[in-house]
This record gives structure tokens, sequence and C-alpha cells, in this order.
């Protein structure tokens, strides 16, 4: 049939309307209109196809991507296991164990030595630890066990190394106490606290009915927690803030550490620089609990009030636990504390800003939600730094160095 023939037709129809009417002219002139009718014929059918054709490519990849967004979807909701996993293996100190033992082990030495309670089967333990291997907590060795099997053990990687508590660098207080029940009931909250007409400055507050600090005060376990966090976080960013910005310490004599907890980060400073005089400042109740340090002096007394006066003031991570008023009322009060000229305040927190690690820019979000969540503070931008810097009275500010997700700045009255 002529709807099968697929060839290019050979004489233009303009051309044809020039020739006579002779039998042979008429042939052709028939067949150029067959063959017109062939190709609309064809290129309806070539359309309609080709739009089936994208029809069901679409749909396809509509039915993709909505079981990517499934999976996304699912793997967010489940974050959660990912936190309480690493709490279990924390509790449960495999890394300890493992780093005692000096070599990886199987799950059910692991067992032996944790020890697990006997109604729990070992099994459990090994999925336990397949899982965390492949958050990239542990590793995963296989060894050859027979011909037609494998033992797989288990070994630290840089992550589980943090966790084994004889390291100077442990954050292991650190994630007790973002897991501790008070902070996961506060973020259990966060949607109730953004409907609530209640007022309260945070989803911590509004759930556990007072501020995140009165509670520390009057409640030694959560007080002991915090301040072992605290100490996690100077051991964990001391060593590279003093080896990579060394000259924020020149010609400094005094120094106080503003809200320095038990003064594990004061008493570091005063080891590395023993010509500095070295004075922590934090809550009567926070220097009570404290054991005394070789060369530093512990204050008990209101930051918002009064700061002792010092050649410098260093404040790490405290501004992100408040609101802006209260930030320029506190270097309103770290101005006081310092000499004109000569002085300077020393900040080392979150400077908000896209980090060539990713995982530095997740860490951002995070904590600036956490803080929000726990006391209605909030991580800053440069430009947000230089407004409160600015409206508290002060001339400049020079951002050091950046150690991960945060920042040492100095800032001259």
């Amino acid at each position: 049939m002529a709807s099968k023939i697929n060839f290019s037709p050979w004489v233009a129809p303009k051309t044809l309307k020039k020739f006579s009417d002779a039998p042979e002219t008429q042939s052709i002139r028939v067949l150029q209109l067959s063959l017109a009718e062939t190709r609309q014929e064809i290129s309806a059918e070539a359309l309609s196809l080709s739009g089936a054709m994208e029809q069901k490519l679409d749909a396809q990849g509509r039915r993709n991507m909505d079981v990517i967004a499934q999976g996304s979807a699912g793997s967010l909701m489940a974050s959660y296991m990912k936190s309480f996993s690493l709490k279990a293996a924390i509790e449960l100190g495999i890394a300890d164990i493992i780093h005692r033992h000096g070599r990886p082990l199987t799950a059910s030495q692991l067992a032996a030595k944790i020890p697990i309670s006997s109604t729990v089967d070992v099994s459990c333990l090994d999925r336990l630890m397949r899982f965390l291997v492949y958050t990239g907590v542990f590793a995963q060795v296989r060894k050859p066990a027979g011909e037609e099997a494998e033992e797989v053990s288990y070994g630290l990687t840089p992550v589980s190394s943090l966790m084994v508590r004889d390291n100077p660098h442990c954050f292991v207080p650190l994630v007790m106490l973002s897991l501790h029940p008070l902070a996961v009931a506060a973020w259990d909250n966060l949607g109730a606290w953004f409907r609530s007409e209640e007022g309260c400055p945070s989803a911590f507050e509004a759930k556990h009915g007072e501020p995140f600090w009165l509670k520390a005060s009057t409640d030694a376990a959560i007080n002991k927690v915090f301040n072992d966090a605290m100490s996690s976080t100077a051991n964990l960013s001391v060593g590279r803030m003093i080896a990579g910005c060394s000259e924020v310490f020149e010609g400094v004599r005094s120094l106080v550490d503003v809200g320095g907890g038990i003064g594990t980060l004061t008493s570091l400073i005063a080891n590395a620089f023993p010509h500095i005089k070295c004075m922590v400042l934090d809550q009567p109740h926070v220097v009570a609990a404290s054991s005394p340090l070789l060369n530093v002096v512990a204050i008990g007394g209101d930051m918002f009030e009064s700061i002792p006066p010092a050649d410098a003031v260093l404040l790490k991570e405290i501004f992100h636990d408040w609101d802006d008023k209260s930030c320029i009322k506190l270097l309103t009060r770290c101005k006081e504390a310092i000499p004109k000229p000569g002085g300077k305040v020393i900040v080392v927190d979150v400077v908000r800003k896209k980090c060539a690690d990713q995982v530095f820019d997740e860490v951002q979000l995070m904590l600036d939600l956490h803080m929000m969540v726990l006391q209605n503070g909030k991580e800053r931008s440069e430009e947000e730094w230089k407004k409160l810097f600015t409206d508290a009275g002060f001339s400049g500010y020079k951002i050091v160095t950046s150690l991960g997700a945060h920042a040492v700045i100095e800032v001259f009255p």
C-alpha cells in the first residue's frame, strides 16, 4: 500500500502546476497528491506516537521522582534512628571496648565484653553495628573464617575515635547533652510551640515551664551534663584555636573567660600562655561545682551585671545562646571591662556562611535551630555580628580564622 512507501517526492507541487494536461502529467499529479496525503498521514501518526512516548516517559519520570521523594521522606523521618543508635553505642561503651582491645572485634566478642543481656540475641547487636557502619561511625572488617563463610569484625573510624573516653577530644558529653530527654522533649514540642499563644521564648521553656538556664541552676545532674559538654567543646576546639591564631593572645597580660563553665578552656589557655593572668566568670552554682584549677581564678557572678577588668574578654559560644538585645547588653559589659585603647573582646562562635565542606553547612543550620529550640538563641552571619558590635559601640572587628563551622573574632573598642 502507498502508506507503507518511504521515500521523498521527486517533483515539487509548484512544478506540477506548469505541466500540460497530458495523461502522463495527470498521472504524476495524482501520484504527487497521493504522496502528500501519505506524508500527512505518516506525520500525524508520528506525532501521535511521539506524544504517546513523551507521555509515557513523563509518567515514568514522575513515578521515579515519586519513588525518590518517598525514599527521601522516609530517610528524613527516620533520621532520629542515627542519633539514638549513636547514643546506644556510647552507652554500651563499644568504642572504648574496641580501643582497649587494640583491634577489630566481632559482634559476639563485643557482646561478651559489654556484656549484653542473655535475653537479647547477638544478631541484634550485629544489626546495630551494621547500621553504624553504614553511617560511618564504625568500620567493617571481613576476615575469612572458612571456605564457605567469613567472619565480620568491627573497628574504629575517625568518628568513633571521638567516642573513646580517653581521647582528649572525646565528644561523648556533647552527644549526651544534645540527646538528653529534656532536650529531646523540647524538640518534640517544637510544632506546639509555634502555635502556642503563651508567649514562651523557646520550645524548651514552653515544654518544661522554665528556661534552660534556670533548670540547670536547680538540677545538679543537668548542670553536670551541660558543664561536661562545654568542657568537651573546649577540648575539641582549643588546640586548633591556639595553633591557628595564637596571635590573638599577643600582648595580653590578663584574660577573663566569660561563661567559661568549670574552666576547661581557661586552664588550657593558662598552660599555653603562662604569662597571662587567667580568670573564669560563671554563675555561682557553676563555680561551686568546679574543681580548683592551677593558674586560674574562678569568679561567681552575673555576666550581664559586671565583668572583671582584663586586657581581653573571651566568650566562647556564649552569644548564640541569647537574643540580640541581650547580646548588646553583654557586649556593653565587655566594653566596660577592657582598656581603651589596647583591650579587645575575643569571640569564638559560628559565623554563618557557605562553607567549603557541606557537612559544616548542615552543622550551622542544625546549631541555629538547636539554639532556637533550647534557649531562643541563634547563629549569626557576619552582617548580623557587625550590627551587634556597632550597636554596642565598638569601633571595629576582625575575623581571624575559621575553625570548621566556628570562627575566632577580635572586637576592638
